[in-house]
């Protein structure tokens, strides 16, 4: 059994990796009979399917059930068990106790960062910070290495089309573009526009009239779907950004606004007359 829990941890790693959704059920306490033994879990997902196991039968079940719940309501939860068949009981004869505890692990917020130079350093750590899982791309090996971005979660040093070939985010995904000299901005957005990606966020760095430009381009090229209405260019909110690290605030606090469906920022204070 000691090898399946461990494979239902390597499975809850996999899903925070790939972005999938998820209720993982740990037995946290299992007294005399129980058939699940503290340290067993299991995994539900949104489909209902599982794996993995806290002691299965009618408790499994029970366990299941409110595995569904949570994922409509998101809220963690703690249940205690008397595993009899008296009144108190939920019709078992093992005997005993236990006590579950079930956490909902929400879809990974994944950041796909297209560039690997001062502003990636600056913006990785804060976004690290409140959650979201960081992959960086970049030509230069040079520049795209843990030595220099110890916090991104991925890292590839590889020719940026060949990246984008092979590249399918999910819809709560995002996408940042700033790659050095702004060399491969254009070409980088055009390819995903070519290729009609969905995704949560999509932002590109560059003036206002470098940016307007490409964006008319691009829409002269007619492609399907309607992903160049949704860049956000130039990327970042407006507070009044010069340096790398505000400008990372900036992007930051743009893309969390669009996470949190705020469509109009504003002061949250009221400025004295």
């Amino acid at each position: 059994m000691e090898t399946a829990v461990f494979n239902v941890l390597q499975k809850a790693v996999e899903n925070q990796k790939n972005g999938i959704a998820f209720v993982l059920a740990t037995v946290v306490e299992g007294v005399e009979k129980t058939p699940g033994r503290s340290g067993f879990k299991l995994i539900s997902y949104e489909d209902k399917t599982s794996e993995g196991t806290v002691g299965g039968g009618k408790l499994e079940r029970m366990v299941l059930d409110k595995c569904e719940e949570i994922h409509i309501t998101k809220q963690n939860a703690f249940l205690e068990f008397e595993l009899t068949e008296t009144s108190e009981g939920i019709g078992m004869m093992c005997g005993g106790n236990a006590k579950i505890y079930l956490e909902y692990f929400p879809p990974t917020k994944k950041v796909y960062i297209f560039g690997a130079g001062h502003l990636c350093r600056s913006i990785v750590p804060i976004l690290n910070s409140i959650g979201f899982y960081c992959i960086v791309v970049d030509i230069r090996e040079e520049y795209a290495n843990k030595e220099r971005i110890p916090l991104a979660k991925e890292i590839f040093a590889t020719d940026y089309f060949e990246f984008l070939e092979q590249f399918e985010p999910q819809e709560s995904d995002s996408i940042v573009i700033f790659t050095h000299g702004h060399t491969y901005d254009f070409d980088i957005l055009d390819k995903l526009c070519k290729k009609n990606v969905h995704v949560k966020y999509i932002g590109m760095i560059g003036s206002k009239i470098k940016a307007a430009d490409a964006i008319n381009r691009i829409k002269k090229q007619n492609y399907s779907g309607n992903l160049i209405d949704s860049v956000y260019a130039p990327i970042g909110l407006n507070i009044g950004k010069t340096t790398t690290q505000e400008i990372a605030i900036a992007v930051t606090a743009e893309m969390l606004a669009v996470y949190n469906n705020v469509s109009q920022v504003s002061s949250l204070c009221r400025k004295l007359k």
